[in-house]
């Protein structure tokens, strides 16, 4: 609360006045500053819990999760902004062992290459450790199954302690589905940006800030403020391939470390077009994850959300580029060994070297100076990725990592045979378990206490009226009377009425019921044996609990057919140490924008307070030294895990309702998809008790107070009250950009130039600027071109 004093024209002040300020927002980075990879920062709006990101490294070390545990139970909302899992890898965690529970907004894309990642991870690991105590595949279901896709600058509305809050997702490159968020309460916007880029890409469009003005705040990454501005990515593309082709030429096999559902998809459609454009098919391109065929399908069928590039040459020649010809999809190493010798580049997950193939084919192909390994991104911290990274520069005879190799064998001899008994100990266990225990009726009775001669005859609680004979008698003929028409079953599954008998012939279209082709492809479908059927279609519903009964044995067999089918195996671990003899070549393949970019784009949206996240000391200080000296009097913000920095705004918005009087005085016209008009008015009281006041008109005021008036007022203040409220000259609604004033002059056939920031008209006659309250200046002598670009410039707003 603010307090301010009203000061009348040199007068003391008359009287204090309590002013609330904007919404209530703090901002908590979890983890994702100082360097580190990962990404989750907590943003409190109001009371409203959001996360922005949920992210973990490829080492999934728990203990890095502790901040998100504290506050998992409670979040309200997660906007996950990219696919990786940088930025949505605790999600499973989180969903499955910290009580999660709440919904998570992303665009499609993300949602399902998400889930692709998550799936990679999980198969890589369990096949390579035990993974389950981390997440297992249900955790993935349970975390995903709480996603809401969203499609760009569609408005979501948060629900619960979110009312009155709006998400909304950008575009923001880097990968497919990637989002700027926007979130909004009244009139004050947040806007999260982390790893966008801006350089239009093969598959995807640059992001871009012009829907974005003049937020309220501005969380925003600094890792890529000393990234150089590259003039063209021929050169980085030409020296990739060409690497490639040197280390296949010398018979020998390309390793490209690449994350499953990501990145990948423009590394495939470079080398589909360098390969096609140098006729390179005699060398095998091979891309290895246990999702590589899901990720391939989904970028068929998802080309609405690429680029210009991708969708102008479908609409064109219905060319899908993802209708690869030189891929082959492999998932498991066995798959790839079983390929036709020769050289291949194979594009293996994971990136960072931690898990999966890509580590198991470095230790293979790493020791052969013919092979080249390509490293395509930045490296995690404690990666194997950074330790390859760091010994190739040294000299030859240093180049050894040590690391260790996991993978799953099977069992053999003692150890299979006591894998055996103890599953067939549990096997016979479970089954005595199973066993139904039936009780007769009579056995039953046993237990049931006579009635005594000296008591009163039973009353039948069911009927209400006094049963005659023992109650043993009396409680069997209630038994047969609610049993009378309905047999119970002995087994699990049923029919309820098994005297009924379903009988088809033909379909409500006409149709004739083939039951055997039906029985036959249901069954077919869920992986049973599919058993001789009766010719006779009404023989089938005969005896529908036997039925049941027989449909419960197949599933039964058929679950102890795939236990006696899965083959028992253990992990073993082996340290291994690598001498580096392949090329290791470093290429910056992230589709991030570059410093300039950035700080242009920080510029340009203008924003009233900064938070610098996600980059290290070096890279956070450079760039709010910078932002500093550009955006002048702007909050700029870098703190440290776990610190918390309120945000709050100083405009303070507040609710009122329109009194009919008023609304029907107002001239309404239409911008942007909403009705704008000028009022004057005076606050009054709510018509209800905690509703919002109501604004009357003018006429309510007069030198005594108005019943409705929300305070009492003086004469001066009254006076005050009527200068503030007067309209001023004409009000001009809209954001005119000179850029697009430039167009609308050329349309009337007037040439307009730039010179240094300034719009020059007519040979240098008028000119039009900025000034520094972002207000536009028109200049020049009064003349007919003078009051032709003026008019023109009027035409581009809605004047009040």
């Amino acid at each position: 609360m603010t307090e301010l004093a009203l000061v009348l024209d040199g007068e003391a002040p008359v009287r204090k006045k309590e002013v609330e300020r904007g919404n209530k927002v703090l901002v908590t980075p979890l983890y994702g500053v100082r360097g580190e990879r990962a990404m989750c920062y907590h943003v409190s709006i109001d009371g409203c819990n959001i996360l922005l990101d949920c992210g973990w490294t490829d080492a999934f070390d728990v203990e890095m999760l502790k901040p998100l545990e504290a506050i998992a139970k409670d979040v309200d909302a997660v906007l996950i902004s990219h696919p990786d899992t940088a930025h949505l890898g605790a999600l499973p965690y989180a969903f499955g062992k910290l009580g999660m529970n709440c919904k998570v907004y992303a665009t499609l894309p993300v949602h399902k290459m998400g889930q692709m990642y998550m799936y990679d991870h999980f198969l890589t690991r369990q096949d390579q450790e035990d993974f389950q105590e981390t997440f297992s595949l249900d955790d993935v279901d349970k975390a995903f199954a709480a996603f809401v896709p969203v499609k760009y600058q569609q408005l979501s509305m948060l629900r619960g302690k979110g009312e009155g809050i709006s998400v909304m997702a950008y575009a923001a490159g880097h990968t497919l589905g990637g989002a700027m968020w926007k979130i909004g309460k009244d009139a004050e916007d947040i806007i999260y940006a982390v790893d966008y880029n801006v350089r239009k890409e093969r598959h995807l469009n640059g992001a871009t800030f012009d829907s974005i003005h003049r937020p309220a705040l501005l969380i925003t990454d600094a890792s890529s403020v000393e990234r150089e501005v590259p003039k063209s990515t021929v050169p980085r593309d030409t020296k990739l391939v060409d690497t490639i082709l040197s280390s296949l030429r010398m018979n020998g096999n390309v390793l490209i470390p690449i994350d499953p559902a990501g990145r990948v998809l423009e590394l495939i459609l470079l080398l589909e077009e360098k390969w096609q454009q140098r006729q390179l098919g005699s060398y095998q391109i091979v891309l290895l994850t246990n999702v590589a065929y899901n990720t391939l399908d989904f970028a068929k069928s998802h080309l609405e959300w690429m680029g210009d590039l991708v969708t102008s040459a479908f609409e064109r020649r219905r060319e899908n580029p993802f209708n690869t010809k030189f891929i082959t999809i492999c998932h498991t190493m066995d798959e790839l060994k079983a390929l036709p010798p020769g050289p291949k580049v194979v594009l293996a997950s994971f990136g960072s070297l931690e898990a999966g193939p890509a580590r198991h084919l470095f230790a293979e192909w790493a020791g052969d100076k013919s092979n080249l390994v390509v490293l395509t991104g930045q490296p995690e911290e404690g990666s194997l990725m950074e330790e390859v990274v760091r010994v190739s520069s040294k000299p030859a005879a240093k180049k050894n990592v040590k690391f260790t190799l996991s993978r799953r064998v099977p069992l053999e001899g003692e150890e299979l045979a006591t894998h055996e008994s103890t599953r067939k100990a549990d096997k016979s266990k479970k089954e005595e378990e199973k066993k139904p225990e039936h009780v007769s009726v009579e056995e039953e009775m046993v237990d049931i206490k006579p009635v005594e001669p000296d008591e009163p005859e039973p009353m039948d609680v069911l009927f209400g009226v006094t049963t005659v004979g023992s109650t043993a008698e009396a409680d069997l003929r209630r038994r047969e009377t609610l049993t009378e028409g309905f047999t119970p079953i002995m087994t699990q599954h049923g029919p309820m009425f098994a005297d009924e008998v379903w009988d088809p012939v033909m379909t409500d279209y006409g149709q004739e019921i083939d039951i055997e082709l039906f029985m036959r492809t249901s069954q077919q479908a869920s992986g049973r044996m599919v058993p001789e059927l009766a010719k006779e279609p009404s023989t089938m519903f005969e005896d529908p609990s036997v039925e049941m009964i027989e449909e419960q044995q197949l599933v039964e067999a058929a679950q102890e057919a795939e236990e006696d089918e899965e083959i028992p195996t253990k992990l073993v671990s082996e340290a291994v140490e690598v001498s580096v003899k392949a090329t290791i070549l470093t290429i910056d393949f992230e589709g991030k924008a570059d410093g300039q970019s950035v700080r242009t784009l920080i510029e340009q949206a203008a924003p009233r307070q900064i938070v610098l996240v996600h980059g290290n000391a070096k890279e956070t200080k450079l760039l709010k030294d910078q932002l500093v000296l550009t955006l002048p009097g702007v909050d700029i913000y870098t703190p440290n895990a776990g610190k918390t920095v309120e945000c709050t705004s100083s405009m303070a918005t507040y609710k009122i309702r329109l009194s009919d009087a008023l609304f029907q005085k107002a001239k309404m016209r239409d911008m942007s998809g909403y009705r704008v008009g000028w009022v004057n008015g005076i606050v009054g009281k709510a018509l209800e008790e905690g509703g919002a006041p109501m604004l009357l008109p003018m006429s309510t005021l007069s030198t005594k107070a108005d019943a409705g008036a929300l305070v009492t007022t003086t004469s001066n203040e009254m006076a005050i009250m009527k200068r503030a409220a007067a309209q001023p000259g004409s009000v001009f609604l809209g954001d005119l950009r000179l850029v697009d004033f430039r167009q609308a002059l050329a349309q009337e056939g007037i040439t307009a130039e730039f010179s240094g920031g300034v719009l020059v008209c007519a040979d240098g006659r008028v000119t039009i600027r900025k000034d520094s309250d972002e207000k536009l200046v028109i200049e020049g002598a009064l003349s007919q071109d003078f009051f032709e670009i003026r008019q023109i410039l009027y035409s581009q707003y809605q004047i009040l």
